[in-house]
């Protein structure tokens, strides 16, 4: 287990306030938080138990700041938490259950993808809001429910970029909520998919506690600046800094895990 110094800690709390406002605005800060937890020294597998457990917090404060978005949705809400939950466990289960050097193999592979998904997301708003305007799906049915088990399965696995997904297929069923409150039940459901993943990796996952409480702490503060700003400036831009960022990062990832 690394052992972090005093100002590798201070950095983290940056990072951690960083990502926990640019979850709130894009989805997709874990995709800086893992490689910054690697570079300091973490192997793969530990740094992303510690992230998950750590970005959790800045998720539920998300939450939280995005209650007036939130208002008058909670009856749909509801109908979700069941499949995030289990599908955040069982990918918890598959990450614990299975070598960890299949995940050091594939991480590489997991931050690419997040990456790309990120980056191609004005692609899919644009695909997805022409698809909105014909559709006369709501969230409910079957379909709608295994794709939020599937996210979560993600996020509870790995889950950079697991905001996104989320934000999409909730575009897609809920076409008459605005970006805002679509923005809102997506912090719902990745604080749900981080954190029941999380609370199981307390118990029987190897943590990096230091790393993981700054996180928690930053990410709170994080959380109600992302909603802030998420109300004020365009995302865009954010996303496609991240996807550039997470790209590079999972080359280097695989170079220094190969």
């Amino acid at each position: 287990m690394a052992h972090f110094s005093v100002l590798q800690l201070a950095l983290l709390a940056v990072v951690g306030i960083v990502v926990g406002a640019l979850n709130a605005i894009a989805g997709a800060g874990s995709l800086i938080t893992f490689p910054v937890l690697i570079a300091f020294g973490l192997n793969p597998l530990v740094a992303n138990v510690s992230n998950c457990i750590g970005v959790t917090a800045g998720n539920i404060s998300a939450t939280v700041a995005f209650r007036r978005e939130l208002n008058g949705q909670w009856p749909a809400i509801r109908s979700m938490l069941l499949p995030a939950a289990a599908g955040s466990v069982v990918g918890a289960i598959i990450l614990l259950a299975l070598p960890s050097s299949v995940f050091n193999f594939i991480a590489p592979l997991l931050v690419a993808l997040g990456s790309v998904l990120t980056l191609l997301q004005p692609w899919l708003v644009k695909r997805i809001t022409a698809k909105r305007a014909q559709s006369t799906h709501r969230g409910e049915g079957f379909t709608f429910q295994v794709l939020i088990f599937l996210i979560a399965l993600y996020g509870g696995y790995f889950g950079s970029g697991i905001g996104l997904l989320f934000f999409a297929v909730l575009s897609l069923w809920f076409i008459d909520s605005s970006v805002h409150q679509l923005d809102g039940v997506k912090s719902v459901l990745q604080a749900l998919s981080n954190g029941c993943a999380g609370l199981l990796f307390c118990f029987v996952a190897p943590v990096s506690w230091p790393a993981t409480i700054v996180l928690l702490i930053s990410g709170l503060i994080g959380g109600p600046i992302g909603v802030m700003l998420a109300r004020r400036i365009p995302a865009k831009p954010l996303r496609m800094g991240i996807g550039i960022c997470g790209l590079i990062a999972a080359v280097l990832i695989a170079i220094r895990t190969f």
